[in-house]
């Protein structure tokens, strides 16, 4: 096999182990994605869209071994085939260790930005985090031939996740550029961790 061949098939497979590997194992603790309204952008003609959210929370199982989000990867699904990776030491964390961050160098595919802060005051589960994220280039191309739409949606962090149906529409119907979720839904299928 010539050199230049070998090396595109390893790239190539390094990027499917970073896109689909980074989480060997499904998780095991199964906590809450709140969520709360949510806006961006959608391309019309081939159904990739951006999407800021702030403001979820993220709820830990009564029975989690807790997160480490500066130790653990990170990853953000959409429907049953999209995920979003920060790899295993990717977030900072503040000094007091309640804070984790991260920032994307560059425009390319994926999570531009994340945060999780944690919170105790009113918090149903083990431990609570605001959640926040910015997305890029997530395939949303359902809503070209039906609106709404409703898909499974989780943020994982390392084997814990909180998960929840999200419905995304287009405001103003077919003829919009702009994505938005307005609230939670029940997709068919449930949860394709479970």
């Amino acid at each position: 096999m010539p050199v230049r061949a070998f090396v595109v098939l390893l790239a190539a497979a390094l990027l499917d182990f970073a896109v689909t590997g980074a989480h060997a194992t499904p998780p095991v603790f199964h906590g809450d994605l709140a969520v709360r309204s949510a806006r961006g952008g959608f391309d019309k003609k081939i159904g990739i869209a951006s999407l800021r959210v702030k403001n979820w929370d993220l709820v830990l199982a009564a029975d989690s071994n807790g997160i480490q989000p500066d130790r653990e990867p990170i990853i953000v699904v959409i429907g049953s085939s999209d995920q979003l990776v920060i790899p295993a030491g990717g977030v900072h964390a503040s000094r007091k260790g309640r804070r984790f961050t991260f920032r994307a160098p560059g425009t390319a595919r994926g999570i531009r930005a994340f945060r999780l802060q944690r919170f105790e005051r009113g918090c149903p589960g083990k431990a609570c985090y605001h959640v926040a994220f910015s997305l890029v280039g997530i395939d949303l191309s359902e809503l070209m031939l039906s609106l709404p739409v409703c898909n499974p949606m989780a943020v994982i962090v390392g084997d814990d996740d909180g998960f929840s149906g999200v419905e995304f529409d287009r405001p103003g119907g077919f003829s919009s550029s702009r994505v938005k979720i307005d609230g939670t839904c029940t997709p068919a299928g449930g949860w394709p961790w479970l």
